[in-house]
C-alpha cells in the first residue's frame, strides 16, 4: 500500500509492496549543494549511500531504469544538505530534559559544586538511562550521528550510570556512534576512583577520563600518571577535563602532552575545555600548539560565552585537531543548552568573528567528521535547510527541515506527526 505524507509542504511518498520491502531504498530528490541538485539514493539495509546523480526529471530517471515505486521517496524541493554532526564533549548522565525545573546556584568553588550536583542528580526520580535516550532523540533529530559522551563513575555511585549508558548505546547503535569516557568528575585521585576507573574499562568504557590534576585532585604529575597508566592498561584513549587556568592549566597540557608521546599514544588523547590557552600570550600558546600538533593531542571545546576560550584558529594554523562539544545541557552547571551543534558552529564562528567564507567553512570541520559533499558509499546521515549555500547555513544555523539518519527520515519539520506515522504503516 503506498502512502503520501505532506508535512510542512514536503511530500514522503512511501510504498510497502513486496519489491519495496526487499529493496529497502531512500531517494532524496533535488537536494542542493555546490549550486547543484542532485538525488540520492540510500540503502536502508546498509544505510549507505548507493548512488549520486544530478537531479533530472521523473521521465529521465524512468528512462535510466530507476523505479521510484520501488522505494520511499523524498522531494526535497533544493532544501541545502548539511553534513552529520559530531559532538564530541557532552555528558548524556547529567541533564534534567524533562524533568521538573530545577532552580541552579552560583558557581563559588569547583568542590561545592560538585557535592551540588551529586545531590541534585541524587533526587532525580529518573534513571541516566531513560534521561540519556531523551537527549539522544534530540540530538538526532537535529542531525547529531556522533557523540562522545563523559559518564560519571566513582566509589559511591558504582558504574551505575556508564551500565545504563552501555545499554543505550545497543539501542541506539546503527543510529548514533556513541564513545564512553569514564569520567571521575571528582577527581581521580581526590576520590580514590582508580578501582572504579579499571572496572569501568572493563566493562566497556572505550577513554579514560580525567579532571583538573591540579585544581582538584592537587597532584598534577601524579594524577595524569594515572591517567596513563590506565590507558596503557586497556588500550584506551585518554580524554582531560582542564579548567586549570593560566600557566597552571598550560603546564599541565604541557606534561599532559609529554605523556602522550611517551606512551606512544599520538592521535587518542585530547584534553577538554583548555581555558588556560585563552589567557596566556599568543606565542606561549603558538609554542605549545606546535607540541599538540607534534604528538596528536586534540583540544575540544564547547565554545563558551562566559570564560575565554582557547585561540582556536591559531590552534588549527599549527595543525592541532580541534572538536566541538556541547557539555552542559540544563543541568546542575548551567540551564542553558539545546544539543543543536549546527548552532554550536555558528556561535563559535561569531565569537571568533570568523566573517571569510574560508573560515566559514572551516567551522564544520569541528562540529562534523564527515565532508561537506557527499559520495557513494557514505553513511546516509544528513540534514535538509533553507539556505543560500554552505556557509549560509552554518552563519544561520536554520531549522532542520528534514534529518535522514542511514536513509530513514528520522527528524526535522517534515517528519511525520504521530497520526501521520499510523497512515503511513496502515
Amino acid at each position: 500500500m503506498a502512502a503520501e505524507i505532506k508535512s510542512y509542504g514536503y511530500y514522503w511518498n512511501t510504498t510497502e509492496g513486496d519489491e519495496a520491502m526487499e529493496k529497502q531504498l531512500t531517494i532524496v530528490k533535488n537536494v542542493k549543494w555546490a549550486d547543484d541538485l542532485f538525488n540520492l539514493t540510500i540503502d536502508r539495509t546498509t544505510g549507505t549511500i548507493i548512488s549520486i546523480e544530478t537531479a533530472a526529471t521523473d521521465a529521465e530517471v524512468a528512462s535510466r531504469g530507476t523505479n521510484h515505486h520501488e522505494a520511499n521517496v523524498f522531494e526535497a524541493k533544493g532544501l541545502h544538505y548539511v553534513p552529520p554532526m559530531a559532538d564530541m564533549h557532552i555528558h548524556l548522565d547529567k541533564h534534567f530534559l524533562g524533568e521538573p525545573w530545577k532552580t541552579l546556584q552560583p558557581f563559588v568553588t569547583l568542590p561545592g559544586q560538585l557535592e551540588f550536583e551529586k545531590r541534585m542528580l541524587g533526587e532525580l526520580p529518573t534513571g541516566a538511562g531513560e534521561r540519556a535516550k531523551r537527549l539522544l532523540d534530540l540530538m538526532l533529530a537535529q542531525g547529531t550521528a556522533k557523540i562522545r559522551t563523559h559518564v560519571d563513575v566513582d566509589p559511591q555511585i558504582g558504574l551505575s550510570h556508564l551500565e545504563e549508558i552501555l545499554e543505550v548505546r545497543e539501542l541506539y547503535r546503527g543510529r548514533m556512534e556513541m564513545e564512553i569516557v569514564a569520567f571521575p568528575q571528582q577527581g581521580l585521585l581526590r576520590s580514590e576512583s582508580v578501582a572504579v576507573m579499571r572496572q569501568a574499562l572493563r566493562a566497556g568504557a572505550d577513554y579514560v577520563g580525567g579532571v583538573d590534576p591540579a585544581g582538584l585532585d592537587r597532584r598534577v604529575d601524579a594524577s595524569l600518571e594515572a591517567m596513563f597508566e590506565l590507558g596503557a592498561e586497556f588500550a584506551a584513549g585518554i580524554d582531560l577535563h582542564l579548567h586549570d587556568p593560566d600557566h597552571l592549566g598550560t603546564y599541565t597540557i604541557d606534561r599532559f602532552a609529554d605523556l602522550t608521546e611517551q606512551a606512544g599514544m599520538s592521535g587518542r588523547t585530547s584534553v577538554s575545555h583548555a581555558y588556560c590557552l585563552g589567557q596566556v600570550s599568543e606565542a606561549e600558546v603558538r609554542s605549545l600548539a606546535e607540541k599538540l600538533c607534534a604528538n596528536g593531542v586534540s583540544i575540544m571545546t564547547s565554545a563558551p560565552i562566559d570564560r575565554s576560550m582557547p585561540p582556536i584558529k591559531l590552534l588549527l594554523e599549527a595543525g592541532v585537531a580541534v572538536h566541538v562539544g556541547s557539555d552542559n545541557i540544563l543541568d546542575s552547571w548551567s540551564p542553558f543548552g539545546n544539543g543543536d551543534m549546527l548552532s554550536r558552529g555558528s556561535r563559535l564562528a561569531e565569537a571568533s568573528g570568523w566573517v571569510e567564507d574560508h573560515w566559514l567553512l572551516e567551522t564544520y570541520k569541528l562540529i562534523s567528521n564527515a565532508p561537506l559533499t557527499p559520495k557513494v558509499g557514505d553513511r546516509g546521515d544528513f540534514s535538509l535547510v533553507h539556505a543560500l549555500n554552505a556557509m549560509h547555513a552554518l552563519a544561520a544555523a536554520p531549522p532542520r527541515e528534514a534529518v535522514f539518519s542511514g536513509g530513514v527520515l528520522v527528524g526535522g519539520r517534515a517528519f511525520p506527526t504521530s497520526r501521520q506515522m499510523a497512515e503511513i504503516h496502515s
